[in-house]
């Protein structure tokens, strides 16, 4: 929890300065120049989601118990295998995203932009291994020097990128943004050494075998791209560049609570991994996270009808009120976090705790009822698009429910 605290008190200057990057950003460019991050978004969450062979995933749910069984060779296997597959496969799906590419920039920026479309999928790929990386550290409960390390470079990489943006425009902004992850790999790595070796990691039957234990991850992780990110794809594809811009912006906003709301909760539950065969200790140190929780849930709550009240003059005074409809999406999303924060705790527990085939189930009819609600509001009334996000976490609630009080026997 000591962990949790630290991130916090870390993310509340990531946050600030996230928000000035922003909003300041998206206040003093065109609509359709924003719609340039969007693209980056698009092309690097699908290299990052597809490259996913679930290997880290694996890592999550056992590293700490391997370790406390001293099975050493066993976690630089995993460890190993999971970056190299990652960038192999990378490289694969960057090939088709120049197609993608081309038709973004002769469709919607009139044969703009294809050359900086190419180096997003080329500098996505750095930051597909970066997540990977990442996620491995979070294996080992090293959250706070993962995001310590991330946030570090970020938030100075971001201060750099302010300068270079009042210095020399848009572009140079977006290039020295899309380095960052690359930047990033390098200490990590070096935090990963020991557990990098490439003796035995090359038998591709053992790598079969792997791929065949993490594959329920991989196709949740797949699943997952239909409820996190297929709705800016498809924005991109149907509507204008101007729309894709406000949308842009507020999946921006999104990703910044998603994320705040991640590094609270998400160190406390791993640590319940290492008392996984010990189901007393689990229960009292689930307890302890459960209270906290309520108390989170209930200052959003408070804050909810602070937000709706005083959007219109915020949006005003940031020189954003020329953004659709973002008045209406950034109230869709705050509920929809509101309900993210409820559900959170007992979700992660589903991911540690429940059968892959079953947390691969739950994934699933998330994704099917968001893209339902998504295809619904995309051609009905496209304001309301993130209704989609308080479907899905509305049925996560109820699902994650039941699951815990069948098989933590606790309210």
């Amino acid at each position: 929890m000591k962990q949790s605290l630290k991130l916090v008190i870390l993310q509340i200057f990531s946050i600030i300065l996230g928000f000035i990057s922003v909003f300041w950003i998206a206040s003093s460019i065109p609509t359709k120049e924003y719609a340039i991050i969007g693209i980056y978004n698009i092309i690097s969450v699908l290299i990052l989601v597809f490259s996913n062979t679930g290997l880290e995933s694996v890592g999550i749910r056992n590293i700490l118990v391997w370790q406390k069984s001293n099975k050493k060779h066993k976690i630089r296997l995993l460890i190993t295998r999971a970056i190299i597959l990652r960038f192999v496969v990378s490289i694969l799906i960057f090939l088709p995203l120049i197609v993608y590419s081309y038709y973004i920039s002769l469709n919607k920026f009139n044969s703009n932009y294809f050359d900086l479309f190419l180096v997003m999928g080329l500098l996505s790929i750095p930051k597909a291994i970066n997540d990977s990386t990442i996620l491995i550290l979070k294996a080992f409960n090293k959250y706070f020097q993962a995001i310590l390390t991330s946030y570090t470079i970020n938030v100075f990489g971001k201060i750099i990128a302010l300068i270079l943006y009042v210095k020399y425009g848009f572009i140079t902004y977006i290039y020295f943004i899309m380095l960052l992850p690359l930047l990033l790999n390098i200490p990590i790595l070096y935090m990963l050494r020991e557990y990098i070796s490439f003796k035995g990691i090359f038998n591709f039957k053992e790598i079969k075998e792997s791929l065949k234990e993490s594959k329920f991850f991989a196709f949740s992780s797949y699943i997952s791209y239909l409820f996190n990110s297929i709705d800016q794809l498809l924005v991109s594809i149907f509507v204008s560049a101007e729309f894709l811009g406000s949308f842009t912006l507020a999946k921006s906003l999104l990703s910044m609570s998603k994320t705040f709301i991640e590094n609270i909760f998400d160190p406390m539950t791993q640590r319940l991994v290492k008392h996984k065969n010990i189901i007393n200790n689990l229960r009292i140190e689930l307890e302890k996270i459960l209270i906290i929780k309520k108390y989170i849930f209930i200052l959003s709550l408070i804050l909810f009808p602070v937000i709706i009240i005083f959007l219109d003059n915020i949006l005003i005074s940031l020189n954003l009120d020329k953004y659709q409809f973002l008045d209406y999406f950034i109230i869709g999303i705050y509920f929809s976090q509101v309900l993210y924060i409820y559900s959170k705790v007992k979700y992660n527990l589903i991911f540690l705790f429940y059968p892959e085939k079953n947390f691969f189930r739950v994934t699933l009819l998330r994704s099917i009822i968001s893209i339902f609600f998504m295809v619904i509001t995309l051609f009905i009334n496209i304001k309301l698009i993130f209704i989609y996000i308080i479907a899905a976490n509305i049925y996560i609630t109820i699902h994650s429910n039941i699951l815990f009080k069948k098989y933590f026997s606790l309210k």
